[in-house]
């Protein structure tokens, strides 16, 4: 009887326990979710930033070609010229 007596207080204390832990993993669940929402925005919000900032610089240097077209030439040749002498050399 002893024995049956502590597996019933045994059985009522975890099940008194199971109640606040499922509200602790609803409460973890919540704000894990929260957490991925504000990540989420923020890396829009990043995403948005560069995407500017590229757009920006394509434009200036769209506009710096068109005036200078020589100087642009002369660029681009060089650089194809360092690429080609370092594949070159491998």
């Amino acid at each position: 009887m002893d024995n049956a007596l502590s597996e019933d207080q045994a059985a009522n204390m975890t099940g008194g326990t199971r109640l606040p832990s499922g509200s602790l993993a609803g409460d973890a669940k919540t704000r894990v979710e929260e957490l991925v929402s504000q990540g989420t925005a923020a890396a829009e919000h990043t995403y948005g930033l560069a995407r500017n900032q590229v757009r920006e610089a394509a434009t200036v240097v769209a506009r710096s070609a068109e005036q200078q077209p020589l100087i642009t030439l002369l660029i681009a040749g060089f650089v194809c010229g360092a690429v080609g002498y370092l594949l070159a050399r491998r």
